[in-house]
């Protein structure tokens, strides 16, 4: 398995407002990922429009930790990608990582991304 690819990116929030996260593994490969938020465990598996915080809660110098594993399923390439969707924050913003490329059939790399929000 190659080496994990180990990403961390800022994205804006506005004060006491939640946000959703939603994950696409692209090129033909699958996967899963699992979501945590402030040490506690949100989600595993597909993730779509998942939520963050509460409306009490702010999410500012906070972070969400994401570790998505990406399995080789397409015939034709090796080529992965992950594209992370935050939404309600100060603007929707796509976080698109592609930097992996696996050899064989069944192959698998883990995407190791954080989030802090700013």
């Amino acid at each position: 398995m190659p080496d994990p690819v180990e990403k961390s990116d800022f994205y804006p929030v506005k004060a006491n407002t939640p946000v959703t996260l939603s994950i696409k593994i692209g090129e033909g490969q699958v996967g899963g990922t699992d979501v945590s938020f402030d040490g506690t465990s949100l989600g595993s598996g597909a993730i779509t429009n998942l939520l963050i915080g509460t409306a009490e809660q702010n999410l500012k110098n906070k972070s969400v930790d994401c570790v998505t594993t990406v399995r080789r399923q397409n015939a034709s390439s090796g080529k992965t990608s992950v594209t992370y969707t935050l939404k309600g924050g100060v603007k929707d913003q796509d976080f698109t990582y592609d930097d992996a490329t696996l050899s064989q059939m069944g192959d698998r790399v883990v995407y190791d991304v954080s989030f802090v929000f700013s």
